[in-house]
């Protein structure tokens, strides 16, 4: 496939913070309707740093100075990807460039022999994820943003962290581990009554299931025909066509779906490239939980970049809905710090003491 470079919208203001960084916020927007473009990944050519759009297009990331050279690379599932010069952001306070959908471009491509047995799609991803994730250790920076809403009197209470986490790789059952290492909290808690565990890498635990160490979900090859899938076609990401396969399961037991309690319902989307066979989105929805992860590719791998997710509503929280975004910020492959697996990251977030001065200067609150 050829290299495609297209315009791709973009709402930026930008904001000196230092001698060595800048903040650039930006919204995506798709051209012609004008309607937000949510979880496009934005990176930073030539490194492994950059950030994630929201569900309501909108991101935000500060820059080394080093890097204004460098460009953004903007993809999202659905849309063209786009590189954007750094440095001719640099001074736009309300720049709007639109997103484009990739319609036209499906409409040339033409696969040959696609397996659209939507089983055997799913099955050649399993056994490809060794060539596509990396399979030795790695560390991981993430942003976490959580929202709790009291449906009642729509008052938010938000905790946002920065979580470093270590990988032991993506080869047979292997573990994330994660320790929060700055911490904001705004609002008031009001599940603060019941001792509500916030737990800011639930969703990443949850949604990566290609390093789940519980092997649960539709890619533990020895579930597959526990579950019905649908073939819906194909679509653009990052360049590269891939594969939509929906699917849910008939009888959702304990044994697939790795719950405690089986939910009544669990089905999902995974979006697969049909070059690599690698999984580049998936998405989970039972009636207890929901999560959306996307995974981003680099130095020739596989990372997850972008994780989301929805608590549903139990008995003690019933008046709260409970979200989560999970903001790749930089991935660390070759001097990989060893977390220590008697780090507690459910309670380590009582040892963390706020830095007003990070927070200031990678997210601000008064940005305008």
């Amino acid at each position: 496939m050829n290299k495609i470079l297209l315009v791709c919208a973009l709402a930026i203001s930008v904001n000196v913070y230092s001698q060595n960084d800048f903040l650039i916020k930006g919204v995506l927007k798709e051209h012609g309707s004008g309607n937000p473009v949510p979880f496009a990944s934005i990176g930073i050519t030539n490194t492994t740093k950059g950030t994630a759009a929201d569900g309501n297009g909108e991101f935000m990331i500060a820059v080394d100075n080093k890097y204004q050279k460098e460009k953004f690379k903007i993809s999202c599932i659905g849309y063209r990807t786009n590189y954007v010069s750094i440095d001719s952001l640099k001074g736009i306070q309300h720049a709007i460039i639109n997103l484009e959908t990739d319609a036209s471009l499906l409409d040339e491509v033409v696969i040959e022999e696609a397996p659209l047995n939507p089983a055997e799609i799913v099955k050649k991803a399993i056994e490809s994820i060794n060539e596509n994730y990396l399979n030795t250790p790695f560390n991981m920076e993430y942003y976490s943003v959580i929202t709790a809403t009291d449906i009642s009197t729509n008052k938010e209470f938000k905790l946002e962290t920065i979580l470093f986490g270590c990988s032991e790789g993506y080869t047979g059952s292997k573990r994330n581990i994660f320790e929060i290492t700055q911490m904001r909290a705004s609002g008031e808690d009001h599940l603060k009554v019941i001792d509500y565990n916030y737990w800011p890498s639930f969703e990443i635990h949850n949604a990566d299931q290609i390093v789940s160490s519980i092997k649960a979900g539709i890619l533990n090859a020895k579930n597959l025909d526990k579950f019905k899938s649908k073939y819906l076609g194909v679509s653009i990401f990052d360049e590269d066509t891939v594969y939509n396969i929906e699917y849910y399961a008939p009888k959702p037991t304990k044994e697939i779906t790795g719950y405690v309690v089986a939910p009544k319902t669990y089905k999902g989307n995974i979006y697969i490239t049909t070059n690599t066979n690698a999984i580049v989105k998936h998405e989970i929805i039972t009636d207890q939980l929901s999560f959306s992860i996307i995974y981003k590719k680099l130095e020739g791998k596989y990372f997850p970049y972008f994780i989301s997710g929805e608590r549903r509503p139990k008995p003690t929280v019933m008046l709260s809905k409970i979200t989560n975004a999970v903001t790749l910020r930089s991935i660390e492959t070759k001097n990989v710090k060893i977390i220590d697996y008697k780090t507690n990251e459910f309670r380590n977030a009582n040892l963390v003491k706020f830095d007003k001065e990070f927070w200031n200067t990678n997210y601000p609150t008064d940005l305008k």
